[in-house]
């Protein structure tokens, strides 16, 4: 016997979205490209971000075909990446624009995200937003490597209110994704 799906999100009844979209008006265009593993995985942050998003592009790959990389390369478009001081030279390094108008953000695991750089030369050449001052993380439900380590969810909405001067943009869109994490987390057999 199959699971119920949402008509509107096509996701289990136990992991849909629908209530917990709170519509963000992003000015700044987000262009997520999305690993295929992270693709219906259930734990993952990115569809959610997506249909929270005024402005957004969702593109699922691994690597990038030649046409897509190349609007990628147009001005005022940004990398949501840390910095890599240790592996990036003054020559590579590009300065952020002074008025980002697409930010580029990858949907996978750390592993997978430095995996893309190296496998889409044109991503690894934008210019890198880092995060500055955010939140401990709200993502219970799948371990990060480190402590500081954030969702694609929460990592885009703070660096649209960096990058757009809002401090409270996303505010109500974080706080229906805490809610969901408690939703799921409620159905996980190995929670505490």
């Amino acid at each position: 016997m199959s699971r119920r799906l949402c008509p509107s999100c096509q996701r289990p009844q136990t992991r849909c979205l629908c209530d917990y979209i709170c519509p963000i008006a992003n000015q700044i265009e987000v262009l997520l490209v999305q690993h295929p593993d992270e693709h219906q995985h259930p734990k993952n942050t990115g569809e959610l971000l997506a249909r929270n998003l005024r402005l957004c592009r969702l593109h699922i790959a691994e690597t990038l075909d030649p046409a897509t990389a190349q609007t990628l390369l147009t001005p005022n478009t940004a990398l949501l990446y840390p910095s890599l001081p240790d592996t990036a030279t003054a020559e590579t390094k590009q300065a952020v624009p002074e008025r980002v108008e697409r930010l580029v953000v990858l949907d996978a695991t750390w592993r997978k995200s430095r995996k893309m750089l190296f496998l889409n030369p044109a991503l690894a050449a934008l210019p890198r937003v880092s995060l500055t001052e955010t939140p401990d993380s709200l993502y219970s439900i799948r371990s990060a490597a480190k402590l500081n380590q954030l969702s694609t969810f929460e990592a885009s909405c703070y660096a649209l209110q960096q990058l757009e001067g809002n401090a409270t943009l996303c505010q109500p869109a974080l706080a229906a994704f805490t809610d969901y994490m408690n939703h799921l987390a409620s159905f996980d057999p190995n929670r505490s």
